[in-house]
C-alpha cells in the first residue's frame, strides 16, 4: 500500500480518530455504547493508513461465537500476550459486536463493578478497547514524528510496506529520516508553542483533582514554552521535571483524553527539538 498524504491530511485523520474514539469511551449505556462503538471500527476501516496497520498486525482469525459459547458468563475475555495478536483479537472482537448488532450488556457484564451500567461499559472499555486505541494512538503518534513536528511547506508524507516511510518535497525529490528530522528551527519552535498552548488550555479546563500537581505542569510547560520562544537553553532538568508532572497529570486524566493524547506529543516535541 502507498498513500501519499500532507502533514496536514495526517493531522485531520488523527483528530478524526481521537474524536471518534474519545466518544466512544465517554458512552454512558448500552445503545449508545454500541452506537459509538460502530462508528469507531467505521473510522477505521476508512482510514486505509489505520487500516493498513490493522491488517500488518493481523495474526489469525477468531472465532468468536465459539469463544463466547465457550467463555462462562462471569469470565472476562482472555486477551493475548503479544502485542501483534491483541490488536487483531480486539478488533475483530468489536467487528462482531457491531456486525452482528449484538447487545453490548453481554460483553460488559464480567467487568461490572456494583450494578450501575455505566461501571460495565466504562470498565469494559478500559481494560479491552483501550488496549487497542493506545496501540493506534501511539502508531499514529510515531508517523507523526518522522513527518516532523511540523512538516515541511507543500510536502507529502508517503506511506508505504516498510517501516519507515519517505518524505517528497513539492518538487518531486524523495528524502529519508535524515530529510525528516533536518526541520527548521523558526518551525519546530512553532510547534513547541502552538503544542504548549493547546496544551496549557487542555491542563485548564481539566477536572484533575489534584491541584497542585495540575499547576506544577502548566508552570513546566509555560516555562519551557517560554524558553523556546527566547531561543534559551531547555536544560534536561527542567525537561525531567515536566515530564514527570506530565506523566502524573495523564495517570489521572485517563487514556483516551485529548489531555492524554496530546501530552505525550508536547514531550516528544521537546525530546526532539535542537537547542541552542
Amino acid at each position: 500500500m502507498e498513500i501519499v498524504m500532507s502533514y496536514e491530511d495526517f493531522k485531520i485523520l488523527s483528530k478524526n480518530f481521537r474524536k471518534a474514539f474519545g466518544q466512544m469511551l465517554r458512552a454512558t449505556d448500552m445503545d449508545e455504547a454500541l452506537r459509538l462503538t460502530k462508528r469507531f471500527i467505521s473510522t477505521i476501516d476508512k482510514e486505509p493508513i489505520i487500516k493498513d496497520f490493522i491488517e500488518k498486525n493481523h495474526t489469525r482469525v477468531y472465532d468468536f461465537n465459539k469463544i463466547i459459547e465457550e467463555k462462562n458468563g462471569e469470565d472476562k475475555f482472555d486477551l493475548p500476550f503479544d502485542e501483534n495478536e491483541e490488536v487483531s483479537y480486539i478488533y475483530q472482537l468489536l467487528k462482531h459486536i457491531t456486525e452482528n448488532n449484538l447487545s453490548y450488556y453481554d460483553f460488559a457484564f464480567p467487568y461490572r463493578e456494583g450494578r450501575k451500567i455505566v461501571n460495565m461499559i466504562k470498565n469494559f472499555n478500559r481494560e479491552v478497547v483501550n488496549l487497542l486505541v493506545d496501540h493506534i494512538t501511539s502508531y499514529l503518534e510515531e508517523k507523526a514524528i518522522k513527518m516532523g513536528i511540523e512538516g515541511k511547506q507543500n510536502a507529502k508524507y508517503v506511506f508505504n510496506n516498510s517501516s519507515v516511510g519517505n518524505f517528497l518535497s513539492n518538487e518531486g525529490d524523495v528524502y529519508g529520516d535524515t530529510t525528516l528530522n533536518q526541520t527548521n528551527n523558526n518551525h519546530e519552535g512553532e510547534g513547541i508553542q502552538s503544542i504548549a498552548k493547546e496544551l496549557i488550555q487542555l491542563l485548564k479546563d481539566s477536572n484533575i483533582d489534584n491541584a497542585e500537581l495540575k499547576e506544577d505542569a502548566i508552570d513546566h510547560v509555560e516555562e519551557i514554552a517560554k524558553k523556546v520562544e527566547n531561543g534559551e537553553e531547555v536544560k534536561p532538568s527542567l525537561i525531567r521535571r515536566a515530564t514527570t508532572a506530565l506523566t502524573n497529570v495523564t495517570g489521572l486524566a485517563g487514556a483516551g483524553t485529548a489531555l492524554a493524547t496530546t501530552i505525550p506529543q508536547f514531550i516528544e516535541a521537546v525530546q526532539a527539538i535542537p537547542m541552542p
